[in-house]
This record gives structure tokens, C-alpha cells and sequence, in this order.
């Protein structure tokens, strides 16, 4: 990333780009959640763009919630009968939390 600078950024540059090179470069500086002129900007000045995560992470949040939600009442009904709940619900509510928290971690679903 460029350092901030309070000098402002007055002097246009033309590039002159194949169709198939802008759209590499739009669909990349997209990936990164940057502009084109920021992304063109910031690697000509020798920073190396990073693509964000690509996962909807206000979705995988509310999955996780909702699985940690299952197991917190799993653990309630546990202590309330004062034992251990049915193997297979706890089993597919921490199936599920694992998978979530492997999509948060970036890693491949195991099966």
C-alpha cells in the first residue's frame, strides 16, 4: 500500500491496455477491493495486492452463531436431565461448526 501523503494527486497518466489486459486487471483490483487506478497505483509503487477472502462473511458468521446456538442448547438439555445428550445431535452440530469454522479459516470441507 501506498504511504498517505498529504500531496494531491493531480497529474493523469494515459494507459493504454488490450481488452483482455483491463479486464485481468479490472477483475483483479476487484479481488483486492481496490479501484483500478488504486490497484495499478499501489503495484507500480511496489506494493503487492492481496485478494480478500472471498466468502460472505456476515452469512458465515450467522451459520456459526446459529450452530453455536445448537450446541449451547445441547449443553443446556445436558445439564438439565443431568445427561449426556443423543451422540448423533451433538455429532452434527459440531459437524457443522467445524465446517464453518473451516470456510472461516479458508481450508477445504473434509467428508
Amino acid at each position: 500500500m501506498t504511504p498517505p501523503t498529504s500531496e494531491l494527486r493531480t497529474i493523469p497518466k494515459l494507459v493504454r491496455w488490450t481488452p483482455t489486459e483491463i479486464a485481468t486487471v479490472t477483475e483483479r483490483a476487484k479481488a483486492c477491493g481496490l479501484t483500478v487506478a488504486r490497484f495499478v497505483r499501489e503495484a507500480a509503487l511496489g506494493a503487492v495486492p492481496k485478494a480478500a477472502r472471498n466468502v460472505d462473511h456476515k452469512a458465515v458468521l450467522r451459520e456459526l452463531a446459529r450452530s453455536g446456538n445448537n450446541l449451547n442448547q445441547l449443553a443446556h438439555e445436558a445439564h438439565a436431565r443431568e445427561m449426556l445428550p443423543a451422540q448423533a445431535k451433538l455429532d452434527a452440530a459440531l459437524e457443522l461448526h467445524m465446517t464453518i469454522l473451516r470456510q472461516l479459516a479458508g481450508e477445504p470441507h473434509e467428508k
